[in-house]
């Protein structure tokens, strides 16, 4: 049986390094095992001692996305322990010597519709060639990120626009979705797709080797508020194939794969643990109470989000809350999805105990 809760462990004994420099790093409580250790329990199907809390500003894990990664510097999602970058303009080149715009009001970055790298997936190689990951400093990186890299969080490299997105950013949306079910351009997807998990197998292999990682972040928005952008059909017979080899490549090293897929995905959700996908934190567009009880007995973690602090509520109603929804989930496989800081520690702290004292039974 696991240990008593004990008060003590609300107590924040530090801080995780900063994910950029200048800001305060993610809390480190007095926890009776390392968020890592934790995370790993739910992962080989057994009861964790809380329910983990994941995500961009989850207190259980810590991302890393290197500006050796030249995607990463385009769509200014660089994490790591170097200063912050000064752009000088929203636009700015990645792989595939895309140029992506920065939007500043929606947080994201895009590469503008209308003139597509690709024009059509039968001769890509015409147009494009794939980025020699071997040749990056891997080792320079991996120096710089020392210190960054030293926590008992669980450490997470992340993978932008990977087969789909990388599809829609050199052909499009349009054109992207017809190269998947057009019999001319199905052959050319197959061979960029299986060149890419060429290419991902290097990156996940390197990162394992000089950084040390315990999980692989993988993007790829499947779907829009509405449906998702191709069929189950589609899906199995063009995406699923390749995007199990990245899971299988993650899982012979040791590592675990979260899946970040935005949009309406549930009809997906079959395809996902067929793949071996070890956690799926997507939008709440999707109904992931239902999912979550559903696939219970499946090996994919959900991340579902924290109910949300009401301002004046008393901590004694938080906590009655919290309990409930504790034990709504109880003997589901879910993590709380955390993109950005809990806005009321309460709810944390709230949560965490409720979910050690159900846990510990």
């Amino acid at each position: 049986m696991k240990p008593a809760f004990d008060p003590k462990e609300l107590e924040i004994v530090g801080n995780n390094p900063p994910l950029r420099q200048g800001e305060k790093g993610i809390p480190v409580f007095n926890r009776p095992i390392s968020p890592k250790e934790n995370l790993e329990l739910l992962f080989n199907g057994e009861t964790p001692c809380w329910m983990p809390v994941v995500g961009m500003r989850g207190f259980d894990v810590h991302v890393f996305r290197p500006r050796l990664f030249p995607d990463n510097v385009a769509t200014h999602l660089v994490y790591d322990a170097e200063p912050q970058i000064q752009y000088e303009s929203n636009l700015c080149k990645g792989w595939f010597d895309l140029e992506w715009e920065f939007v500043p009001q929606a947080g994201g970055a895009t590469v503008h519709p209308g003139k597509p790298k690709v024009p059509s997936m039968v001769n890509w190689e015409d147009y494009i060639s794939l980025p020699h990951v071997e040749a990056l400093d891997w080792a320079g990186s991996a120096k710089i990120n020392e210190e960054y890299l030293k926590t008992d969080n669980v450490r997470q490299i992340a993978f932008l626009s990977c087969l789909w997105e990388r599809l829609i950013s050199l052909m499009d949306v349009e054109n992207a979705a017809v190269a998947l079910i057009d019999e001319e351009e199905q052959e050319g997807v197959h061979r960029l797709f299986d060149r890419l998990c060429d290419m991902y197998d290097k990156m996940i292999e390197k990162a394992k080797q000089y950084y040390g990682i315990d999980m692989v972040l993988w993007h790829d928005d499947w779907g829009t508020q509405i449906s998702t952008f191709f069929s189950p059909a589609v899906h199995r017979e063009m995406i699923l194939p390749y995007m199990k080899r990245i899971v299988d490549s993650c899982h012979s090293r040791g590592l675990r794969f979260e899946l970040h897929s935005c949009g309406l995905n549930e009809t997906l959700v079959p395809l996902m643990i067929e793949a071996g996908v070890d956690m799926w934190c997507g939008q709440g567009v999707n109904d992931f109470d239902k999912l979550a009880h559903q696939y219970k007995d499946a090996p994919i973690i959900f991340g579902i989000p924290a109910p949300a602090a009401v301002p004046g509520t008393s901590k004694e109603e938080i906590f009655r809350k919290a309990e409930a929804f504790v034990e709504r989930y109880k003997g589901c496989k879910v993590a709380i999805n955390c993109l950005f800081e809990f806005a009321d520690l309460d709810v944390a702290n709230a949560i965490y105990e409720a979910s050690r004292k159900a846990y510990r039974e």
